[in-house]
């Protein structure tokens, strides 16, 4: 049966808003907005950029992300946990469903404090709509089920939480801050802002507004 692409989180998002970025100085990655097909291609294709470099320090990857389609989060997925370049996942801003199951991939996950972390229950459907028959619904459900299985056993391996509670978590589309997730082993590093010196003419306008 064909597929057709649908996005795992928000149903009424542009898929044309996913967008990639990267910098080979500073050895980032930065995947935004819907995961689409194309956005895993390109993505792949960066990666194997970094990879053929002759420098095999860590590779940085930002995430910010309300999900997008099932097949492209796993293809990005598995890419990153099968690079031989260590790689550090960060949340900057909003990982949900499928950008949540990306950011699963770090070797090192960090996130940035007001980050925000969203699970989701994997969404497809196939080309018949209404027209299917039982067996076609059965067949389905049941790839349905293996997709959530999948997606359970990447948190449990990479956490401390509970099956049952990842479970209930996807069934009820939870969303949690960074102290849940630091507490749960979902982040092992929270990236707290750096101590800057600011210009002396800035000096005397920050004091009057004390």
């Amino acid at each position: 049966m064909k597929r057709n692409s649908k996005p795992s989180g928000n149903e009424n998002v542009n898929e044309e808003a996913g967008g990639l970025y990267f910098n080979k100085n500073l050895r980032l990655i930065s995947i935004s907005g819907v995961i689409t097909w194309s956005l895993a291609d390109e993505f792949f294709n960066i990666l194997i950029g970094f990879e053929s470099l002759q420098s095999k320090k860590p590779l940085t990857i930002y995430i910010n992300s309300e999900g997008g389609d099932t097949y492209a989060m796993f293809k990005i997925y598995d890419h990153i946990r099968n690079s031989q370049l260590p790689v550090v996942t960060v949340v900057a801003g909003y990982a949900s469903s499928a950008g949540f199951i990306i950011f699963m991939a770090g070797d090192l996950r960090k996130a940035l404090p007001n980050a925000v972390f969203g699970f989701h229950a994997p969404s497809i459907y196939f080309c018949g709509g209404d027209s299917e028959g039982p067996a076609e619904s059965e067949e389905s459900s049941i790839h349905q089920n293996r997709l959530l299985d999948a997606l359970v056993r990447i948190v449990k391996n990479s956490s401390n939480m509970p099956e049952k509670m990842i479970r209930k978590y996807f069934q009820i589309l939870t969303r949690i801050d960074v102290k849940t997730a630091l507490k749960f082993g979902l982040v092992h590093q929270v990236i707290n802002p750096p101590k800057k010196t600011v210009p002396k003419s800035w000096q005397k306008i920050l004091k009057e507004q004390k």
